[in-house]
């Protein structure tokens, strides 16, 4: 399994923190609402002939600066 970390910020006056997700907790938490906005958009049967986890992913990992850590 992969797992990505990410800079957590919460307030710009404070110190930020890293998280660090599964693969997993990314297509059980993430994936679910990348995929209704993207039918939304694009409508489902193109998304479904067209995307997959992996495309969620990658966008997942450029928004959040996100990087693969060793676990």
């Amino acid at each position: 399994m992969r797992y990505y970390s990410y800079n957590e910020y919460t307030d710009p006056d404070e110190l930020h923190y890293v998280v660090t997700v599964s693969e997993e907790e990314l297509r059980q938490k993430y994936y679910p609402y990348w995929y209704g906005k993207m039918c939304d958009k694009f409508g489902k049967d193109h998304v479904d002939a067209t995307y997959s986890f992996e495309d969620c992913l990658e966008q997942w990992i450029i928004v959040n600066w996100a990087w693969e850590v060793n676990k």
